[in-house]
């Protein structure tokens, strides 16, 4: 599945390029105790965390504009409200079959993955980023299935805009994950550096 860019959102985009800088550097944890494995896939334009769960599962977790994102108000004009003015957020989720592999999850996901990035951290910061975010969701008042990025959303409780992205979301979770991250990540434009175990796809 494509999601395609609404009409001049390409020029937005190119703009961003020049504001957002190279790549971003994911630096996994040195030392993992009790490793477990998660994924960061890029979609082009957005990125999606994979996580697991104690059971051998999978959770995909992704961050956005409610309105652009949730709702596909695909527009030009929400497009530009989304990058330039702080709006509502959402959190999406959905559950995958296991095992937490990448061919599991290139299996399971079934929209383009332009790269994928497999990352061992510790268990226990796994499950803590997984409690924090399914917290939003116990606590929200409202789901959404949208079909097209095949996840559910909930509203998010941080505002969406051009520092707080669907991107910047990913690297400061990666960052509870035990990760450092070097660079702006306004863009999906990663790079792995020094894995501690695991492919680099």
């Amino acid at each position: 599945m494509i999601i395609k860019p609404a009409p001049g959102i390409g020029l937005l985009l190119a703009a961003l390029a020049l504001l957002g800088g190279c790549t971003t550097q994911i630096l996994p944890p040195r030392d993992v105790t009790d490793p477990a494995r998660v994924f960061v896939l890029d979609h082009g334009r957005h990125t999606s965390l994979v996580l697991p769960t104690p059971e051998g599962g999978l959770v995909r977790y992704a961050y956005g504009d409610w309105r652009y994102y949730a709702e596909r108000e695909t527009g030009l004009g929400h497009a530009v409200a989304a990058l330039l003015w702080s709006t509502p957020g959402a959190l999406g989720r959905r559950h995958l079959a296991g095992p937490p592999t990448a061919a599991m999850v290139r299996a399971r996901v079934p929209l383009v993955i332009e790269m994928l990035y497999e990352i061992e951290v510790e268990r226990a910061r796994v499950e803590a980023l997984r409690a924090e975010l399914d917290a939003i969701f116990a606590a929200a008042g409202r789901e959404l299935d949208t079909p097209e990025t095949d996840l559910i959303f909930v509203p998010h409780p941080r505002a969406y805009n051009l520092r707080h992205n669907s991107n910047t979301a990913i690297a400061a979770w990666l960052v509870r994950l035990g990760c450092e991250t070097r660079g702006p990540a306004i863009l999906a434009n990663w790079r792995i550096s020094q894995p501690a175990t695991g492919e680099t796809r």
